[in-house]
């Protein structure tokens, strides 16, 4: 029996029925109610809230290892269950003599734990080691209304918009705010169940619908129009810049769409979709790209004039064979003062800020533009593995700051 995939997740392998988002979801209320008591003791007795956080997730993880329900297992290039993310810091610490081990649970299924050994000490870390999972974040700036909120407190340049439980207040405020809008779900990832540019309140009805498949909560904004950028920053610094651009490939006059795509994915750091391993992943030809090149007024047989492009979807996955474009050495200096105020307000040493504007290499304060949302585990794989342009070595400058932190 095929297995069900939820097609507003496409093509990220989730089920419809999205259990663990839903759990996470029913636990938002109690977040929100312990959430102040958390403060209160972050303000008034940091030192006893770190030291029993540490204590309980030290001796959980010690606990399961001891009776094996999690074993550390050695990490392999071809293990296509770990991310890439994880993968490029595990090299770059190995050059310098740092062995990071992997968390697997009953020593098969990966999870997102890993460890490593410095001077005799033992760090825990979730996907990447520039915080222990001992650390207590200081700001929540994951949750996209938080970190929106963040922004408009510091005059910065956001997408205008709310946060909602309910379809009736979310839809008077659209009204209010204007089409274009956007919708997404308050956490998600990886553009699940996002809908951008609804034009009218029939579509943001839909887009709400699916929005709240995964989250009760979800926020509508003003869609800004753009080109995507990640830019990823360590100590307050920023170490690499990437325009991402949906999948496509570019005409010849001579190859059909159907071979220019088989051309394309021959590149060996194109992967599967299920690889994690990978960076860059090979286009994807379903129903969907058809669809979307019919749109264009395209199919798989057509031959591209050349240096015409043609897209395979709409929106920018990896896993669907987006291309990444290293735009580092573009970035306007006031741009780069932008992205750095903004890390220095989440206090974390390593952050990825989604940034939408026409022109990079333009100070933000001269066009349209927004930062969309934050994450504090960034794919910093992207910037390794660039389509066009300079990879950037971003994991040796993460191990760099984990070394100087012990």
């Amino acid at each position: 029996m095929p297995r069900k995939i939820c097609r507003h997740c496409d093509p990220i392998a989730s089920h419809p029925w999205h259990l663990k988002e839903r759990a996470g979801s029913f636990l938002f209320p109690l977040k929100r109610i312990l959430t102040p008591a958390k403060q209160m003791m972050e303000n008034n007795f940091p030192k006893l809230l770190f030291r029993l956080h540490k204590i309980i997730l030290y001796n959980l993880f010690r606990a399961l290892l001891i009776v094996r329900i999690l074993k550390e297992a050695d990490i392999a290039d071809n293990d296509e269950t770990l991310s890439n993310r994880t993968l490029v810091v595990a090299r770059e610490a190995a050059k310098r003599g740092i062995v990071v081990k992997a968390f697997k649970f009953l020593g098969r299924e990966s999870t997102n734990f890993f460890s490593l050994k410095i001077k005799n000490k033992k760090i825990f870390f979730e996907v990447l080691p520039t915080e222990e999972i001992t650390k207590i974040a200081k700001i929540d700036f994951d949750d996209k209304f938080k970190f929106k909120r963040i922004l408009k407190s510091n005059n910065l340049p956001c997408a205008e918009g709310e946060r909602f439980i309910k379809i009736k207040p979310a839809l008077a405020y659209a009204e209010k705010l204007g089409f274009p809008l956007a919708v997404k779900p308050n956490n998600s990832s990886l553009s699940k169940h996002v809908t951008c540019d609804i034009q009218n309140e029939t579509d943001l009805k839909k887009s709400i619908r699916i929005a709240q498949i995964i989250n009760p909560y979800f926020i509508v904004e003003k869609f800004i129009g753009g080109h995507t950028h990640r830019v990823t920053l360590v100590n307050h610094e920023v170490a690499g810049c990437c325009m991402r651009e949906a999948p496509n490939v570019t005409g010849d006059g001579v190859h059909t769409i159907a071979e220019l795509i088989e051309i394309k994915n021959r590149h060996p750091w194109r992967g599967e979709s299920h690889q994690k391993n990978f960076t860059l992943h090979k286009i994807i030809i379903d129903e969907s790209a058809r669809s979307f090149l019919a749109k264009q007024g395209y199919s798989l047989e057509s031959i591209l004039p050349e240096g015409t492009k043609a897209y395979l979807r709409d929106k920018i996955i990896l896993k669907s064979g987006a291309d990444i474009h290293d735009k580092t050495d573009e970035v306007h200096p006031d741009n780069i003062a932008l992205f750095e105020k903004i890390s220095r307000l989440c206090e974390a040493p390593l952050i990825g800020l989604d940034f939408i504007c026409q022109d990079i290499s333009r100070p933000y304060h001269q066009q349209e533009c927004a930062v969309l949302e934050a994450n504090s585990l960034p794919y910093i794989d992207m910037h390794h593995y660039p389509t066009t342009g300079k990879p950037r070595n971003i994991a040796g400058l993460v191990v760099d700051y984990v070394l100087a932190m012990e």
